[in-house]
């Protein structure tokens, strides 16, 4: 049987690099987060946005807070999305890399009952893409936990777990946009 999945994407950053919400800046004529949702809600049951600053362009019964004061970065978005699933697995991915793979969730899910992880997650180009990660909710507390001792860094938090990685051959699925130069280059 196929798991449920859900999906959030994590658009609770300062964005300070942009100088501007991120998730509005426009590529093609359409907010980027936008194009960040479309690609998302054709894999998964549903999609949540993790953002301290309600977007007016969906609705708010689909948009939650950090759980954690202080913005504390990815950690405390993912930790948020899985407080509020309700399926097992939540598959996450941040709002400013619009090319990410149609087929993310896919690959990633396939390895579910393999090796019985509770990550997992993409590595493109040798490196490991910590914010897409799919996440068991189980390791919701074990995350709080890590947050709670003052560490942000998700890799630390992610080799300390069941992990399983999938690889992903696409060279440009996973570039973000963090600068206004990024924008224009895409």
């Amino acid at each position: 049987m196929k798991a449920e999945i859900e999906g959030v994407i994590l658009a609770g950053g300062k964005s300070s690099r942009m100088g501007q919400n991120k998730s509005l800046v426009l590529l093609d004529k359409k907010p980027l987060i936008k194009h960040i949702f479309s690609r998302m809600k054709n894999q998964v049951e549903i999609v949540r946005i993790n953002t301290n600053e309600p977007l007016s362009i969906f609705s708010k019964s689909i948009q939650f807070k950090d759980m954690l004061p202080g913005q504390l970065g990815p950690a405390s978005g993912i930790l948020s999305g899985l407080n509020q699933a309700k399926s097992d697995w939540v598959q996450f991915c941040p709002n400013d890399t619009p090319f990410f793979p149609t087929n993310l969730v896919a690959k990633l899910s396939a390895y579910i009952d393999e090796k019985n992880p509770k990550i997992i997650l993409p590595i493109s180009n040798g490196r490991l893409e910590p914010v897409f990660l799919l996440c068991h909710k189980y390791l919701e507390d074990d995350l709080k936990k890590f947050i709670s001792s003052g560490e942000r860094k998700l890799e630390i938090w992610i080799r300390s777990n069941n992990f399983q990685t999938v690889n992903f051959k696409e060279k440009e699925a996973f570039i973000n946009i963090n600068t206004m130069t990024d924008l224009q280059a895409i």
